[in-house]
C-alpha cells in the first residue's frame, strides 16, 4: 500500500465511515438489508487496511535493523513512512466509525517476524522480499474485489484509487524481488 499521497486513501476511508448513513432505507431508520451488509463489508476492509499498515511497519522496522541491503532498506522506510502516514491520516475517521487502529501486528506477522528474525544476509532479505510480495499480491486482490464490490459509487472510486497506490508499492517489491532472483506472480490487471 503506497504513499505518495493518500487523498484517494483518505476519501476511501470517509466513504467507508459515512457508507452506513446512506444504507438508510427511505421509509426507515434501519438500513436497507443489501446496503447494511455492503457497509459492513466496507468497514470490515477498513479494519484490515488498518490492520495491514500496523503489520507492514512492525516487519519493516525489524528489516531496518537487520538488512545490510540499500535496495531492501529503502523499500522498508518506504513501508514505515507511508503506512505510519496512512494511520495517522486515518484516525479521524476512524474515531468518528468507532473504530480503533490496532496497538500490535497480529499474530501471523509475529510469526513472521520471527521466522524472518533467525536469518541473516542475503537469506533474510529474500525471505522478507518474498513475504512483501505476497503479501502485496493479496492486498491488491482485495482491493479490487472491495471496489468490485461496493455499492457506493464514490467509495469505488475511492477504493479503486487506493489500489493503485498498493499497485505502486507492488511493482517496487515486484522490481525488488528480480534484482534478488525472485521470480514474482504477474501484477493483475485493474479490473481482475
Amino acid at each position: 500500500m503506497k504513499f505518495v499521497t493518500f487523498p484517494a486513501v483518505l476519501a476511501f476511508a470517509a466513504v467507508a465511515i459515512c457508507a452506513p448513513a446512506f444504507a438508510k432505507s427511505p421509509n426507515s431508520n434501519s438500513p436497507a438489508p443489501d446496503q447494511a451488509a455492503t457497509a459492513h463489508q466496507d468497514t470490515k476492509f477498513l479494519e484490515k487496511a488498518n490492520q495491514g499498515s500496523v503489520d507492514e511497519i512492525e516487519i519493516a522496522q525489524l528489516v531496518l535493523n537487520k538488512s545490510s541491503n540499500d535496495d531492501v532498506k529503502a523499500f522498508a522506510q518506504r513501508m514505515i513512512t507511508d503506512h505510519g502516514k496512512l494511520l495517522e491520516d486515518m484516525k479521524p475517521f476512524d474515531n468518528e466509525a468507532g473504530l480503533k487502529v490496532p496497538e500490535h501486528p497480529d499474530a501471523a506477522t509475529e510469526a513472521t517476524k520471527l521466522k524472518l528474525d533467525i536469518l541473516t544476509g542475503a537469506a533474510f532479505d529474500k525471505a522478507y522480499i518474498k513475504s512483501m510480495v505476497e503479501d502485496h499480491h493479496k492486498d491488491l486482490q482485495d482491493f479490487l474485489a472491495e471496489a468490485k464490490s461496493t455499492g457506493y459509487p464514490a467509495f469505488r472510486n475511492a477504493v479503486e484509487q487506493g489500489a493503485q497506490v498498493v499497485r505502486e508499492h507492488l511493482k517496487m517489491i515486484d522490481d525488488l524481488a528480480k534484482k534478488n532472483g525472485l521470480t514474482p506472480a504477474p501484477i493483475p490487471a485493474s479490473g481482475n
